[in-house]
């Protein structure tokens, strides 16, 4: 066997050996999900200021009525930049009276 082959297979082997070292660390990296939040919802926070937000579990198909669309379209529209928090939370800045009218008026799914 020559001297590239031979330094082929090791490169191979370790490679295979990095890869699945990573593949396990990313597996074993699950994302959190809250114990509260049924199957088929997700947490929103809704609120003018930062320390105001309260919090709400909703459906996932709310997602697709024309007024939540609306509201998270205005909340990456207007001077938030980013309508998720640096802890990836997502925020529509809204008053807590209007979104919950926004709720009761969404078609349910």
């Amino acid at each position: 066997m020559t001297t590239m082959m031979k330094k082929s297979k090791l490169i191979t082997k370790a490679w295979k050996q990095i890869s699945s070292k990573i593949a396990k660390h990313r597996f074993a990296e699950k994302p959190h999900i809250p114990h509260d939040v049924p199957k088929g919802h997700l947490v929103v926070y809704v609120g003018k200021e930062e320390e105001s937000y309260k919090r709400f579990v909703i459906k996932i198909t709310l997602l697709h009525d024309p007024t939540i669309r609306a509201l998270l379209d205005q909340s990456k529209d207007e001077a938030y930049d980013d309508f998720t928090s640096g802890d990836s939370k997502l925020c529509i800045p809204c008053d807590e009276t209007l979104f919950l009218e926004v709720l009761r008026c969404a078609s349910p799914r």
